[in-house]
């Protein structure tokens, strides 16, 4: 056995069952049939009842099996669980396994179980999986802890996939789903409560699997800091080659309607985690078919490196339906090279189109799809999608050798689609044992090749952790602001604080007077804005408290008043700072910026359109932070940013402004503990230049020293 740690469960050379029955269809008794049907090692039961259950021999307590045992499954009513796992540590168990349930799923008590059986794991140094779960399988070793019979679920072919899932529920139904479709799964976990093995480990194992070509992950929470390791663990495993696809359960978050910034508002939990565990890697798909599909894909074919796809088709309506795919999800289809073209001519239906896709029209021999596949014209692209339908009869089972051949002679990334009865079937298991991946509906097969394209796409390694020192002046303002127990800077001191970080910043100044109005007005050039400074309002339109276009003195006087009244009217006993002034930034483009701290994946960064249009579809981009070259990067390239970088609507913001904007709002958040969020919005890019005009800095109390 391997000195990994997780080897004990996937791998080990003794197994007891703690708590078999006898009775056929309970749970521990399916249980132990699985497991002597399938496993190879050594195997008994624990049940005082018995002497033997099923041919595997029985005894009362697991100190009583006169051999090693490396791997216990307890099967018990929760309350006995804790003294099994403390029995089980005794005996020398290096791993349990709790398909029981009743625990912090349930309530106060089933907590309280819960943290008993850590306590008992922790004493004797008992790896677990679950509790409330179902286990492991491994088609190598035999471990089968499912309790489902195979009757009733189905176990997918020996392949190069890996699952590890949150869900018992949603892990029967992907392996019972993938053997009817003939994906491969070597070993499967289900982690249940993960009170100690969890996803991130998982993972880290099955990345140093030679066997497993895609990991599967399904994952529902992902608090206490488990997003950043989860990130940590899929990137090191792309990076070891691997193929990551993940599905994500509890998508919808209602607490960012309450929330104070845009930035907490944005950065909602499915956000967050669609954002960054793409950004490291990761496929994230919809549901078990996309699961299936991408597997089959990525398994068979791996990523595509590309975005040039041709499409090759016999069928003008599933043509077009995968080439929307296609081009609604980043891939591109551009027109064939005139020279092919012109060779192919002659050797097609006078009716075909050649432009791509390349439609051969219904009547398509086998030979006008050799004669395609085998002009060279394959070497023009990044990848292919071959649409045969064999429901002509001018299209034989022999299309299958005519797409793999040319496939792997051209070292082309390809996807087909087939149907047609149990011909279209023979297709279709024809080219996935030849390597292709292969699919009955045209739009499954375009979104195949949109799962190889994620999986190829540029992808960023978690940054580093590292802190830094804040300038004297920054950390001097955030420090008094957090003493006095504030829980946020107010406006003013936030644009201060930006300055420090060496961001252009529209001139202000602070009127807590008329006479102090006066002495602002003669400092700025109109027009200008004033707005209301108060620790206590977050929302300042919501109060009447801006006023724009402040083209006079006169005008000047006259807001500071109106807005001072209106405040006081309308949140009678709210603590007013001032009324800060500030120089009108013209026309251009607005922008956020934002960093905070986030309890699954630690620091993030956000940036993309700001101002109204903050909260639309797309927006915005987020990235792990510290922000680095390859994050900024990544969120540029999916916003607004990059656009303003190489010149949009008259707009060229100077090189590198846009950047420094964003690393200051991160290294606010970085260097400085007490500060739990950072935000600009909008910054306005004008010209070449990027200007704050709107910042907010947000303190967590509790972080202070």
């Amino acid at each position: 056995m391997s000195e990994h740690s997780l080897e004990v469960f996937f791998n080990p050379s003794s197994i007891a069952v703690i708590g078999a029955s006898g009775r056929p269809g309970a749970f521990s008794h399916e249980i132990l049939v699985n497991l002597k049907r399938s496993f190879r090692g050594r195997l008994y039961a624990v049940n005082p009842k018995y002497d033997q259950i099923i041919g595997v021999p029985s005894y009362p307590k697991i100190t009583s099996i006169p051999d090693t045992i490396d791997l216990a499954v307890i099967a018990l009513r929760p309350h006995l669980v804790p003294q099994a796992v403390e029995e089980a540590g005794r005996a020398g168990v290096r791993g349990v396994i709790i398909v029981s349930g009743g625990f912090a799923e349930t309530g106060e008590e089933g907590a309280r179980l819960q943290d008993e059986v850590v306590r008992a794991a922790r004493r004797h140094g008992v790896r677990v999986v679950g509790p409330n779960c179902i286990g492991v399988y491994n088609r190598l070793s035999g471990v089968d802890t499912f309790f489902l019979p195979v009757e009733k679920m189905r176990r997918p072919p020996k392949g190069y996939a890996a699952i590890v899932s949150q869900s018992g529920a949603l892990l029967t139904t992907l392996m019972d789903y993938m053997a009817e479709e003939g994906v491969g799964v070597t070993a499967a976990i289900n982690i249940g409560n993960k009170v100690d093995v969890d996803e991130a480990e998982v993972i880290d194992y099955y990345a140093g699997m030679d066997w497993a070509r895609a990991i599967v992950v399904y994952v529902e929470s992902v608090g206490g800091g488990e997003g950043r390791r989860l990130a940590e663990a899929i990137s090191n495993a792309v990076e070891a080659g691997k193929s990551v696809v993940v599905v994500k359960g509890g998508k919808t978050s209602q607490g960012a309607r309450a929330a104070r910034s845009h930035t907490a508002a944005l950065a909602g939990d499915y956000t967050v985690f669609r954002d960054v565990i793409e950004g490291v890697g990761a496929v994230i798909v919809e549901g078990v078919e996309a699961v299936a599909d991408a597997v089959k894909a990525l398994t068979l074919q791996g990523p595509l490196m590309g975005s040039r796809i041709l499409v090759v088709t016999n069928a003008g309506g599933p043509g077009v339906i995968a080439v929307d795919e296609i081009t609604m999800n980043g891939l591109d289809t551009p027109r064939t090279p005139d020279k092919y073209i012109r060779a192919l001519k002659d050797k097609v239906h006078p009716a075909a189109s050649l432009q791509n896709p390349i439609d051969l029209t219904g009547d398509a021999t086998d030979s006008q799809y050799k004669a395609v596949l085998e002009s060279g014209v394959l070497d023009e692209y990044d990848g292919l999608l071959v649409l045969a339908p064999v429901q002509p009869a001018t299209v034989t089972s022999r299309i299958a050798d005519i797409i793999a051949d040319a496939a792997w002679r051209h070292r082309t990334p390809t996807v087909a689609f087939t149907i047609g009865a149990g011909e279209g079937h023979k297709v279709k298991w024809y080219l996935e044992a030849r390597g292709i991946p292969a699919y009955m509906t045209p739009e499954r097969a375009a979104r195949a090749l949109v799962y190889m394209h994620k999986a190829g796409a540029e992808r960023c390694k978690p940054p580093t952790r590292a802190g830094g020192k804040p300038p004297e002046r920054a950390a001097e303002i955030v420090e008094d602001a957090a003493k006095s127990g504030r829980g946020k800077l107010l406006e003013h001191e936030a644009l201060a604080v930006l300055e420090s970080y060496g961001v252009d910043v529209a001139r202000y100044c602070l009127a807590s007077s008329i006479s102090d109005v006066k002495r602002c007005y003669s400092e700025l050039d109109p027009p200008l804005v004033a707005k209301i400074v108060s620790p206590d309002i977050h929302h300042k339109s919501d109060v009447g408290g801006v006023v724009t276009g402040i083209e006079s003195l006169e005008q000047a006087v006259k807001a500071y008043n109106s807005i001072v009244r209106r405040v006081a009217s309308m949140r009678p006993g709210v603590e007013i700072a001032g009324v800060l002034y500030q120089e009108m930034v013209k026309g251009g483009v607005e922008v956020i910026a934002g960093a905070r701290r986030d309890e699954g994946f630690g620091m993030i960064t956000l940036a993309g359109l700001g101002g109204v249009a903050v909260e639309a579809a797309g927006a915005v981009s987020i990235g792990l932070g510290p922000m680095d070259e390859c994050w900024y990067r990544r969120i540029a390239s999916r916003t607004i940013l990059s656009r303003l970088e190489k010149g949009f609507r008259g707009v060229r913001v100077e090189g590198g402004k846009a950047r420094r904007l964003l690393e200051a709002v991160s290294r606010i958040v970085s260097e400085m503990p007490v500060v739990s969020e950072a935000e600009v919005n909008p910054a306005i890019a004008s010209g070449s230049d990027l200007i704050v005009v709107d910042a907010r800095i947000i303190l967590d109390n509790e972080r202070a020293g």
